[in-house]
Parts: structure tokens; C-alpha cells; sequence
């Protein structure tokens, strides 16, 4: 089923978001986290790597109505493969937004200009990342530092003392006390690249870069994937092998695993696959 750009007429809601409450949304994605939370974003291999752990709502804008529907339901159907928890999509607030807009980079850059403290808490180098990327899709996640209980974890009060939270008393050398959950995800792309591009195509790529953000290319060797979609070179026709499982291993090992045992893993199981084939 190919991918179909949107008229001028906005979408139903719930299922789809109108193209109107998308600067809202960003704004929401992009706000500073409350007082009791942190916002994290960046790799760390000592902490988890961030996952959704709140119930999946997927919402899509610039595209028809029909394929929007494809497509979340296509998105929710991988989630639920995954083991992820899903949200009824006839009453949520998307918390994984895709637009499909005319150009992602001039929609940041505007964003920005007009309510640049929105931007504020991400650091010098992530807002690099973020604005200065080339290519037709961005993606940026909001991801909040929990207990491993998902609790959650309070900020320091002064230079010298540590974060805090509450939690039963459990030992571990391997787990870490907390994890990293995505609260938010937007996936920006350029709807001149769409062009040709099937609905599980699109969906595909949605999937890896929300549930995951970009933390697949800390693979040592990540195969092909959909995370190529964009490139010169041929468009893979959806989730590869790779793709699969890491996102499998991403949401099938505990959540407060360090990223550097989970990164191992999902390339251990990587390459036992390529010796199979």
C-alpha cells in the first residue's frame, strides 16, 4: 500500500493528530521535566538504554487518512510483538508523534527561533544533533530517569548530594538501581522523501526510531536496517533481521540493564545470525 500524502484537510483525531497541534505537541515533548524527574538524553553505557515502559499511543500527521490508520496500525501491531503495553487509540494522547511536514529542518529551525527555551535542557552537543543533521527525518526523545520500580528519581538538592529515590533494598553487580524511560518521541520527516514509499515502509522506520531513538547505530556491526531508508542505495522493505532483534533484545531484557550488556547482547545475537544464514 503506498504512503499518501495529505490535502489541505487535517485528520481525525485519536488515531491521527491534526497538523495544527503538532507545534503544541513539540512543545510538550520539549518542555522541561517536572521537579521530580531529570531529563536524560544522550548515550551512556553505564546506564540503560531508554525504552517506552508507559503504554504506546502512536499519532500521524501529513499523511490521508487511510494511510494513517495503516500505519499506526502497523506501529502498534510491532509494539505489541515487542511485548510493549498499548494504550486505547480511541481515547489516548499520542506520546509517539510521525508528521510528515514539508520540511523538518525549517520546522525545528522556526520552533526555535520562537520559543528557543524549549530547547534549553538538551546540551551543546544534542542540540547540535538535533538542528544540524543533515537528511530528510529527525527524531529527538524525551526520556525521564526512574527507579527501577518506576519511581521517580528526585534531583539533588545541592552540588554534594546524589539524586534520590525510594526503593526496596536489592543487591546486584550486573543490574543498575534505575532505568531510562522515553516518555515522548517525534519523528520528523520531509515529505518529499516519502515519495515511493510504502505504508509498512513508513511504519517500519517509525518504529525503530521511536522505540528506540538512535541508540541501534552504538552497534559494533548493525547490518542493514531500516534506519536506511533515506540513503542512496535501495530501500529496505522494512524491519530487518538486525532491526528485529535489537529491538527485541532492547525490550525483552531488564529495564536497568546497563546499555553496554544490552548493546553486546543484541550484537552477539546479531552475528550468531549472520553465521546461520
Amino acid at each position: 500500500m503506498p504512503l499518501q500524502l495529505a490535502g489541505r484537510m487535517p485528520m481525525s483525531p485519536r488515531q491521527t493528530l491534526s497538523f495544527l497541534a503538532a507545534p503544541l505537541l513539540a512543545a510538550a515533548l520539549l518542555a522541561p521535566a517536572p521537579a521530580a524527574a531529570r531529563v536524560y538524553s544522550g548515550a551512556d553505557r553505564d546506564l540503560p538504554l531508554a525504552r517506552f515502559e508507559d503504554p504506546l499511543c502512536p499519532g500521524i500527521v501529513g499523511v490521508e487518512q487511510a494511510s494513517a490508520e495503516a500505519m499506526v496500525g502497523l506501529i502498534r501491531q510491532n509494539a505489541a510483538e515487542l511485548g510493549l503495553r498499548l494504550a486505547d487509540p480511541q481515547t489516548c494522547d499520542p506520546n509517539l508523534l510521525i508528521a510528515v511536514i514539508d520540511d523538518p529542518g525549517a520546522y525545528l529551525g522556526g520552533l526555535r527561533a520562537r520559543r528557543g527555551y524549549l530547547f534549553d535542557w538538551l546540551g551543546k552537543a544534542e542540540r547540535q544533533a538535533l538542528f544540524d543533521t543533515p537528511g530528510p527525518a529527525h527524531t529527538w526523545t524525551r526520556v525521564l530517569m526512574r527507579s527501577r520500580d518506576g519511581l521517580p528519581v528526585y534531583p539533588s538538592q545541592s552540588l554534594t548530594e546524589l539524586p534520590q529515590t525510594q526503593m526496596e533494598a536489592a543487591h546486584s553487580l550486573i543490574y543498575v538501581p534505575v532505568r531510562r524511560d522515553i516518555v515522548s518521541a517525534m519523528v520528523l520527516i520531509d515529505k518529499h522523501a516519502v515519495q515511493g514509499m510504502s505504508v509498512a515502509q513508513g511504519a517500519d522506520y517509525a518504529t525503530m526510531r521511536g522505540l528506540s531513538g538512535d541508540q541501534a547505530e552504538q552497534l559494533e556491526a548493525p547490518g542493514e536496517t531500516i534506519l536506511g531508508l533515506f540513503a542512496a542505495k535501495g530501500r529496505p522493505a522494512g524491519l530487518t533481521r538486525s532491526d528485529r532483534i535489537f529491538l527485541e533484545t532492547l525490550y525483552s531484557t531488564m529495564p536497568n540493564n546497563p546499555a553496554a550488556i544490552t548493546l553486546s547482547l543484541a550484537d552477539a545475537r546479531i552475528a550468531a545470525g549472520k553465521g546461520a544464514e
